[in-house]
């Protein structure tokens, strides 16, 4: 999973972990469901799945303790050519790669060479970040409590990443709340380099492929890697939010090392990988890879300097509320139904990945599929794939697959009805009938599907730009809609009319783009109402040294011609203006 920023094109869209295939009538025995009763159910439900998500291929490896039971590959490795997705068909698995990273500090803490509490700088003397004086610490790395920023400087570098953290800020004190961070997976890759004394990528073949029988794995991105992996996809149309079933292009080749998010695998490869923590830390041969103290450690939720587990305060994930509550190290883990579960999730250019084990029961299930990450995972499938194995083994009834959600349901659509009227004159209506939310323009109805809080996407190239996005009052009633830098309030707006700006801000206005790990990455610049935005909905708050506060980033711009910059910083990320509309 790799974050994004809050403009980035299309997030919002919530991925459920819902489609609907009713099982055969034989799919399932008379008496106590069979392992080939669970894995037929998975593999009939597994289709619909992958139409819900869209994406062209699919791959899904089963395992106990002891083997694999199952790989089942569906659809297309490439679908130009037809080519279908095999079980030696390799996919990125994005962030799952910080767990193998963990691992891998995790067994240079057994020989005493790392410690888990000791300070960064103690194996990067050179690492520099603003934490008002506390120390980040090593298990703070690994468990995303050390309040290093997500994707500072999102550059193909990660070294170059970790060295631009010395122009940064912690987000909270260290050791105090949680955050996900690439970055801090990168300082955590550049530690394990360091200590090891060898590349990142060298260390990982090492400590992890190799112990565990990975051998169909690489740990980068390169030509020759990718060669033997399906084909990525991501969206066409990048300057502009997703639509429902949007037009998919392959994600351009490109070079790419980094210990948050690098490894390409086989769905065999990633079962042997599951194997090992579903055997308490060993290797096919019985070998302990780690203690099984370090294994509890790992496998357990980090705690805050307050005593309170390490994890995230509110859902990550539609499809899996709880999936992030509590983490370890490179692990999210928790309890279910008296189960002990760990997993992960990733995606990274074209490529998405959903990864479990139950560690009480011992199984496991991974999906990958090559298709962009955000907002969709193939996290559906390997949800029930669980639910499912769990019941096998509880010798209970296998579940059917969730009914499919209706994706453009508004339980509050009522609020939102009314008639808007921008400035000019223009009008829109807004019509609210049986959870469904039209905007009329004219005679003509548009379907509102629904994003982030009070967001919506617009089926129609007339508003396709940007997201349709609603205002309240403060006594939470919506008074205005907005579509880019057109505003219209209604009827209950009872605020300011006349709006002014500082004259700088109007030569700001624009498009700036660039392309960060594979994919375009567009905003636009807008003016709305008396605010300077990203995209009409990000609000861009000033300060005083003349730059803008993104929530906690900083933006600002410089390489001014004339009047208009060319450049927009997002802390260190860089995007260059188009000229383009």
């Amino acid at each position: 999973m790799r974050t994004r920023h809050t403009f980035r094109r299309g997030l919002g869209i919530v991925a459920a972990a819902a489609f609907a295939l009713p099982l055969a009538a034989n799919a399932q025995s008379q008496n106590r469901p069979t392992i080939e009763d669970a894995v037929a159910a998975i593999e009939a439900a597994a289709p619909a799945a992958m139409t819900y998500q869209g994406t062209p291929g699919l791959s899904i490896a089963i395992t106990d303790r002891t083997k694999t039971i199952r790989i089942l590959t569906f659809g297309y490795a490439n679908v130009d050519a037809k080519i279908p997705v095999t079980p030696a068909s390799r996919f990125a698995i994005g962030s799952i790669t910080k767990s193998m990273t963990a691992l891998g500090i995790m067994q240079l803490v057994e020989t005493g060479r790392i410690a888990l509490d000791a300070p960064v700088t103690r194996y990067l003397p050179w690492f520099s970040i603003a934490s008002d004086g506390d120390p980040i610490r090593v298990h703070q790395l690994l468990s995303h409590t050390a309040g290093i920023p997500d994707d500072y400087s999102p550059e193909s570098s990660y070294l170059y990443d970790v060295v631009a953290l010395r122009a940064a800020s912690v987000l909270f004190r260290p050791g105090t709340s949680w955050s996900y961070s690439n970055d801090g997976f990168a300082t955590a890759g550049a530690i394990l380099a360091r200590v090891d004394g060898r590349a990142w990528s060298a260390s990982l073949q090492a400590r992890v492929f190799d112990p565990l029988g990975m051998q169909n794995s690489s740990p980068v991105f390169t030509p020759d890697a990718l060669s033997s992996a399906a084909l990525g996809y991501q969206w066409r149309d990048n300057d502009r939010p997703g639509s429902l079933h949007p037009a998919l292009v392959a994600s351009p080749p490109m070079d790419f090392a980094d210990p948050a998010g690098s490894v390409l695998s086989t769905p065999e490869d990633m079962a042997r990988y599951m194997r090992f923590y579903l055997d308490g830390g060993k290797t096919a041969d019985g070998k302990a890879l780690i203690s099984p103290a370090a294994f509890g450690a790992m496998t357990s939720a980090d705690r805050l300097s307050d005593g309170k587990p390490a994890g995230a305060s509110s859902p990550v994930l539609a499809e899996a509320p709880e999936y992030y509550r509590q983490y370890g190290y490179g692990l999210s883990v928790f309890d279910s139904n008296g189960d002990r579960l760990i997993g992960h999730t990733g995606g990274i250019s074209g490529y998405t990945a959903c990864m479990q084990m139950n560690l009480t029961r011992g199984f496991g299930v991974i999906a990958m599929a090559n298709l962009v990450e955000a907002p969709l995972h193939p996290c559906a499938i390997m949800l029930y794939a669980m639910s499912v194995l769990r019941a096998q083994s509880a010798g209970e009834p296998l579940p059917s697959p969730p009914a499919a959600p209706d994706l453009a349901h508004v339980s509050n659509a009522a609020e939102y009805a009314g008639k808007y009227a921008a400035p000019d004159g223009t009008t829109l209506a807004v019509s609210a009938q049986d959870g469904r939310l039209m905007l009329i323009d004219g005679t003509s109805n548009v379907t509102l599907d629904p994003r982030d809080t009070d967001q919506f996407w617009a089926d129609d190239p007339r508003f396709s730009t940007y997201l349709i996005a609603f205002g309240r009052n403060s006594k939470k009633q919506v008074v205005e809609m907005t579509y880019g830098s057109r505003w219209y309030p209604n009827e209950r707006y009872d605020g300011p009319r006349d709006f002014t700006h500082p004259k700088s801000w109007d030569g700001l206005v624009g498009r700036y783009e660039n392309v960060f790990f594979g994919q375009p990455l567009i905003t636009r610049v807008l003016i709305v109402k008396n605010r300077l935005t990203l995209d009409g909905v990000a609000p861009l708050q000033p300060r005083e040294d003349g730059t803008f506060a993104l929530g906690p980033s900083i933006v600002r711009f410089d390489a001014f011609a004339g009047a208009q910059p060319q450049r927009m910083w997002l802390d260190d990320a860089r995007l260059y203006r188009a000229e383009l509309p």
